[in-house]
Parts: C-alpha cells; structure tokens; sequence
C-alpha cells in the first residue's frame, strides 16, 4: 500500500502527527541525498592553463639555481610551420597566468602578432622568489639600504638566459631569434633597462614597468652615459610606462630623470615610447602598462 493511501485511514486525531512525521522523514531523506551528492564530486584539481608547457634548467653561471621555465606557446602552433618571436617575462613566478591570458586575448583581437611566452621561475612559494629575484634582477650589493643581502646577481643572471635557457628555447621551439622582446615590473624593470644599457644585442624589444631604478643611488644613469661615449646608435624599441600614484624617490623621480638623459642622447634608430598612467600605482599599473606595452612591441 502506498504510504500516502494510508493516511486517510487513519482517526482524524492521528492524521496531523502523520503528515508531521511524514514531512520530517522526507527533509530527511533530501538532506541525506545531498551530503552523498557532495561526496560524490569529482576530486578537486589545481587550474591549469592551455596550450602551456613547463620544463626546469640546473643553471652553470647561478649556484644551486634549478630555474623553472614556463612557456605559452599560441593557438594552432601544433598545427602550424611557423616562427614566432618570443616574449621573455621576468617573476614568471607571479606573472606568467596573468601575461599568457592578456596575451591569448590581444591575439585573438588581432591587436598583436601571434608570439611565444617564456616565464622565468623558481616555483618554491613566494619567500623564495622575493629573496632570489632581488639577486638575480640587480647588478650590484645592496650597500645602501641593506635590504637586499644576496643582492648583485645580474650578470650571472643574464648569462644564465643568453647561454643556457636561450639555446633550449630555440632548439626546441620555432622562434625567430632577432625579435626577442623582455619584459620586467619594479626589479624586473631595474634588470631590463640594464641590460638595454649592457647588452643591448640580447633582445630586439623591451618592456619596462614601474622600474625601481632608485637602486644603488640610480646606477642606472651612469650605465646608460657610459654606453652612451662609444654609441650613438641603439636600434631597439623601447616602451617605458609607471603610475603617477608610485613612489616618488624610488620610482617615479629616477624614471623621469632616466627618461629625460636617454631623450637628450638621441639615439639614432630608437624607437622610445613613454607613457605615465594616472591615479595607478607601483603594482596596479601592471595589467594596463602590459597591454600597451605588448601592442606597442608585437603591432601587426
């Protein structure tokens, strides 16, 4: 008999302790249903990001450095005989996802050329890569402000990318080696502009944000006046941007005067392009100041 049929059989003094037990069995039973529902998901994985690839590298030329390589390679690569050139992303650590995507985006707009993203890593959590980008991003020992004790890396740095990670690259995927581009936030911004200044042949392109270019007392300029008495020609693209809400005697001052000494040199072939984004800070100018930069860069 159906349990519900049954319930007019029942003394009318019975029915309403019925339908009461009946109602709570049946939030019973759909509650129960529901915990085996959550039981029964599928297990929890982390995100992961398509058409990427990741591999590390035992660095000769930085002790004990296994660096982490994560690469973005675009839609249809598989299917294609094409070179790309390549865009080498400093603090892959914290902006490789946020690059590959704008990047994907600003590619299937058609408002860039189709490119290859290289992430540089070190993938042991954030302390990690605070304390190892402060030695691999600067050129010299922190003797002013005693922040940064493993400071004074870059060269050990740069040869690491040009003898070891470059090759790997270029072996194993379809690049077009004269159209490197770099790009580098704060440290990363400090390590870019030195190397435009050092080793300018290293890369065609570089992309420049919020640069901390305070560091030992905006050593900068003296790279740049220096390469300046034996060069009068820099044929590079160069797009340089921060926030007018940054700080100003670390970032925003040495910038304009970084800016104003190459501007007053006129380097034949430059291409400098300077942009300053209102009310956007040291790290919220990141996303804006890429995509500009990127566009201005990789044009089709």
């Amino acid at each position: 008999m159906d349990i519900m049929n049954f319930a007019p059989c029942l003394k009318p003094s019975n029915k309403k302790r019925f339908y009461s037990v009946y109602i709570n069995i049946m939030l019973l039973f759909i509650c129960t249903m529901a915990l085996q529902a959550q039981d029964s998901l599928p297990q929890v994985k982390q995100v992961s990001l398509a058409n990427t690839e990741q591999f590390s590298i035992n660095s000769k030329f930085v002790q004990n450095e296994n660096y982490i390589i994560q690469v973005s390679l675009p839609i249809g690569y598989s299917r294609s005989e094409r070179s790309y050139p390549v865009l080498y992303v400093l603090d892959g650590d914290k902006s490789f996802g946020m690059i590959k995507e704008i990047t994907d985006w600003l590619i299937w707009s058609k408002e860039i050329r189709n490119i290859i993203v290289v992430g540089i890593s070190y993938g042991k959590g954030t302390q990690v890569w605070w304390e190892k980008r402060a030695r691999d991003y600067t050129q010299y020992e922190d003797t002013a402000y005693y922040e940064y004790p493993n400071a004074g890396g870059a060269d050990n740095f740069l040869r690491f990318i040009k003898n070891e990670l470059f090759p790997v690259i270029n072996k194993n995927y379809r690049t077009i080696q004269d159209s490197n581009a770099i790009m580098g936030l704060s440290f990363g911004g400090l390590l870019t502009s030195y190397v435009l200044f050092s080793q300018p042949e290293m890369f065609k392109s570089y992309i420049i944000i919020s640069p901390s270019l305070f560091f030992n007392g905006n050593s900068i300029l003296k790279t740049e006046t220096d390469y300046f008495k034996s060069h009068k020609e820099l044929h590079k693209m160069v797009f340089l941007a921060y926030g007018d809400s940054d700080n100003k005697d670390w970032v925003i001052d040495p910038t304009n005067e970084f800016i104003k000494i190459v501007q007053l040199h006129k380097y034949d072939s430059l291409k400098f392009v300077t942009q300053v984004f209102k009310g956007e800070t040291h790290i919220s100018v990141f996303p804006g100041a890429l995509t500009r930069g990127l566009k201005t860069v990789f044009r089709p």
